[in-house]
């Protein structure tokens, strides 16, 4: 595509980001910045999704899958400087990232390659921190209502336990050191000691067990650390467990070189296997040995926010427009005529500005050490749009006309019609087909759960909720892209809608006549039938907050400070962990949890919720 890209016919209004007075007003370049200039400039405005989905997945340059590994690079190669001041690239990358990845300047290509993706991007020296890093107390919380939902299944002797986005891995070493050392029949049913193991060209396929899934090898690499450290740790060696990699969908193995005097340890405990994968369906639901299906315990956890969003704006005449992801424009004083007929003949001032330079200017961070010293605020590449028609997206999603009216029998269209103009929808495909391909799961899988975890609201927000965040604070989401995270806010009643509307009208109404009865005979025939289907729902959402107190973490945290081996310090740490995950100022309100699970007894919610 960028073979194809000439600016001066594709991009003729686009601004010279390099002169004086540009430099000044626009943020500078970023890789990605102009991977996305050329392609919009050949194929036109993209959408919000398409934009995330890039800007967080590229290979090459995506924050997810590449952040850290390409500091200083371009095309594949290693640059001292930043290019030259005449190009357009003239990438100034984050000078953390250059630090924390020295290690790429290495001429061995294994080292080179040894953590490459986003794996800089969580805690303390990255862009945002996730509860699991605030303390091993979420963690634990987690596994206290996963035990509730494995005891109601009867303490199956074998399960999987699966984790969606698992970041650096702490959140799943909390959860498995917390099992072995305090749940141990949970522990004992991830071993896949029972021979789960199929064997095809050498290749195994476990599913009884951890997996984790998980796109980038350099996350996977940070995990597997994580996972050797704890499985290093006394308490997890005294309890007789060890972990079995399986490292057939990634390039991990050069995290640590086999050590054969582990092998004995091994062979003599249970061996709990760990299986990464690119995909949640490629993750095995039934025993190897036997056939039958394993029971699945899933989480997902700050997952979902980074998930692609479709962003839909209201104009006037109550119609609406989807909005798409721009290059910014040359002001009125810098465009000569002749940009002016070019422009007109390429049609792109058909296009109008979503959102005022003002508000752009309230949501941009500072670019730079030295422009943020002197507290300038510089405008993004990129902008957002609105088009003249409607797009296939705001069509099928919000179910308009292709004027960008409401249609008829549209359940959402007297919602949508109350709505000020200059409103924003969003909606998040992906999302919705998680949620309902995890209950899926649950349900061949002779049972299990799920929880979702996350920042947003139950329901659809009417505002932009669409952020970026570099360095612990909040930028313009079309910020750097590839340097910045990009999130929005999840709509968890549309979750749980995805999740329930599974379930046809009939079923609802065996569900309810049961619920007020106790008898399974069909409420319009009276007729006797097979009682209701217990199938998986999702429940919630509730806040973080609640959840943690009501599995006990209050309680658990003044025993702990309680105890006369824990010093003032740690003390305190203890509460301010708890004060932070709990507060509603901080983690406790903003973080909300679903759970996918079936009713207990087929009428009582799980606990919880």
């Amino acid at each position: 595509m960028a073979s194809m890209y000439d600016p001066s016919i594709h991009l003729p209004d686009k601004p010279n980001f390099n002169s004086p007075s540009n430099r000044d007003k626009y943020e500078a370049g970023t890789p990605m910045t102009d991977e996305l200039i050329a392609y919009i400039g050949v194929r036109g405005p993209i959408t919000v999704a398409e934009f995330m989905r890039r800007v967080l997945r590229d290979g090459r340059y995506g924050y997810y899958t590449s952040k850290g590994s390409r500091s200083g690079q371009k095309d594949g190669g290693i640059v001292t400087a930043i290019a030259d001041d005449d190009n357009d690239d003239d990438w100034d990358l984050d000078d953390d990232s250059v630090n924390d990845n020295s290690h790429l300047t290495s001429n061995d290509p294994t080292q080179q390659q040894q953590h490459v993706g986003g794996e800089h991007v969580i805690g303390a020296s990255g862009d945002f921190i996730t509860a699991p890093e605030v303390s091993e107390l979420f963690g634990e919380s987690l596994l206290v209502w996963l035990i509730t939902q494995y005891q109601a299944l009867g303490n199956p002797s074998k399960i999987q336990l699966i984790e969606i986005g698992p970041g650096k891995g702490t959140l799943i070493c909390d959860v498995l050191r917390s099992a072995l050392t305090t749940f141990p029949d949970f522990a004992a049913a991830l071993s896949s000691s029972n021979g789960d193991i199929s064997g095809e060209g050498g290749k195994k396929k476990v599913a009884v067990g951890v997996h984790l899934v998980e796109v980038t090898d350099g996350m996977r690499s940070r995990q597997k650390e994580s996972l050797q450290k704890l499985q290093g740790e006394t308490t997890v060696m005294e309890k007789g467990f060890s972990f079995s990699f399986d490292n057939s969908e990634s390039e991990i193995d050069n995290v640590q070189e086999h050590d054969p005097s582990n092998d004995k340890q091994i062979e003599q405990s249970n061996a709990i296997s760990i299986n990464w994968h690119d995909l949640l369906s490629s993750v095995p639901t039934h025993d190897a040995e036997t056939g039958e299906p394993i029971p699945t315990f899933i989480i997902c956890q700050e997952l979902l926010d980074a998930l692609p969003i479709h962003s839909f704006q209201k104009i006037e005449g109550g119609q609406w427009r989807e909005r798409l992801v721009d290059v910014a424009v040359r002001d009125k004083e810098e465009e000569s005529s002749e940009v002016t007929k070019i422009k007109q003949a390429a049609g792109r001032m058909k296009y109008s500005d979503a959102e005022s330079e003002d508000s752009i200017t309230e949501s941009t961070s500072t670019s730079s050490s030295t422009a943020e010293e002197k507290g300038a605020k510089k405008l993004p590449r990129l902008r957002f749009v609105l088009p003249p028609d409607t797009t296939p997206a705001l069509r099928t999603l919000l179910r308009v006309s292709g004027s960008g009216s409401p249609l008829e029998g549209n359940p959402t269209a007297e919602a949508l019609n109350a709505l000020p103009t200059g409103s924003v929808v969003e909606t998040c495909p992906e999302g919705l087909l998680l949620a309902q391909d995890i209950a899926d799961r649950i349900e061949k899988c002779n049972g299990g759960a799920a929880l979702l975890i996350d920042y947003g609201e139950d329901g659809a927000s009417s505002r932009d909720t669409m952020r970026g965040f570099w360095r612990h604070t909040q930028v313009h989401p079309l910020s750097r892209p590839g340097e910045v995270d990009v999130t929005a806010d999840v709509d968890f009643a549309a979750l749980r809608e995805s999740v329930n509307q599974r379930i046809g009208l009939e079923e609802s109404l065996k569900r309810k006549h049961f619920a007020d009865t106790g008898k399974v005979s069909s409420p319009s025939t009276n007729i006797e039938e097979e009682k209701p289907i217990n199938r998986p729902e999702a429940f919630g959402p509730v806040s973080q907050g609640q959840f943690l107190a009501s599995m006990g973490i209050v309680q658990r945290v003044e025993k702990q400070i309680e105890a006369d081996s824990t010093t003032d310090e740690q003390a305190y740490e203890l509460y301010s962990a708890l004060e932070r995950l709990l507060a509603p100022d901080q983690m406790g309100e903003r973080y909300k949890v679903l759970a996918i699970a079936r009713k207990k007894e087929g009428l009582f919610p799980p606990a919880g919720f």
